[in-house]
């Protein structure tokens, strides 16, 4: 039997697989043309935009019926109806050598680069899969739950185990290779989107522009076959040693320990985590 101590964190991770489960499966069974493979009749389109925004709407649904809130007082506390600067302009930083990546390895190794075939349907995936359905539930609603009565690193570190535990299903289903070097590059991305979530006032916006844009142009961008591989893995270690280096600098600068004004100026007066999945 669960202790009264862990059953929060059961349901927190029930909440977390279920939601994994439709965001990663429902479109593999119903058949979308988020992959840019599709009929592209009006039935497949209607499908394909209806499971994402409905994953994407599920964090908000369990923010009113848990937390008893009003849609309206639900989208400001997960961060979606309020607007950062501040977060849009780090993300800006630390997205600037993934965006010339791509284009620089080109030019320097003289080989074509390519979109993908059908590359806006991929766009729109990544928009909605990757920057909106994954950061509104592990920043927006489990981030900052996790938060509460917990230092920026515990709790930034607790909800980073949700979010690199749910990549070790690509070991399974994309193979080990691929699965392996997913669940790494989740542990610095996950704290740095947390990071960028709360600077940015607990509001989504920079993290998910962060987050759609480190995805896309692995997944946008083709070059020759044989040179692929290559550009790819040393894309993933651009990136995971940007996240590293901006995680490091936060910890061992003023942002080490406790609370953030940001943070303290958007507590929210609602009953807790423990409380409220613990009841």
């Amino acid at each position: 039997m669960p202790t009264k101590l862990n059953r929060p964190y059961l349901k927190l991770t029930i909440i977390v697989i279920v939601w994994y489960v439709a965001l990663a499966f429902l479109p593999q069974l119903a058949g979308t043309c988020m992959d840019g493979e599709c009929g592209f009749t009006t039935g497949e389109i209607i499908v394909s935009f209806t499971i994402p925004l409905t994953v994407i709407a599920l964090p908000v649904l369990l923010e009113m019926y848990l937390y008893k809130k009003n849609i309206s007082q639900a989208l400001s506390d997960i961060g979606v109806s309020r607007f950062s600067w501040r977060g849009i302009r780090m993300v800006a930083l630390c997205l600037l050598p993934l965006v010339l990546f791509f284009p620089l390895f080109a030019l320097l190794t003289g080989t074509p680069l390519e979109p993908r075939p059908n590359w806006q349907w991929l766009i729109i995936n990544v928009v909605l899969v990757n920057g909106l359905a994954e950061e509104l539930m592990m920043r927006g609603f489990v981030f900052r739950h996790l938060r509460e009565g917990r230092s920026f690193w515990r709790a930034a570190a607790l909800s980073t185990a949700y979010f690199a535990a749910y990549h070790i299903v690509l070991i399974f289903t994309a193979g080990p290779l691929i699965g392996i070097i997913a669940v790494i590059i989740a542990v610095p991305a996950g704290l740095l989107t947390a990071y960028i979530y709360e600077q940015g006032n607990n509001t989504i916006w920079g993290s998910a522009v962060f987050h759609t844009v480190y995805n896309a142009p692995a997944l946008l961008l083709v070059l020759p076959l044989e040179i692929q591989p290559i550009a790819n893995s040393l894309y993933l270690v651009i990136g995971i040693a940007v996240s590293t280096l901006v995680v490091v600098r936060a910890y061992r600068g003023k942002y080490a320990g406790g609370d953030s004004g940001a943070h303290r100026a958007n507590m929210i007066e609602a009953p807790n985590l423990s409380h409220e999945l613990g009841r």
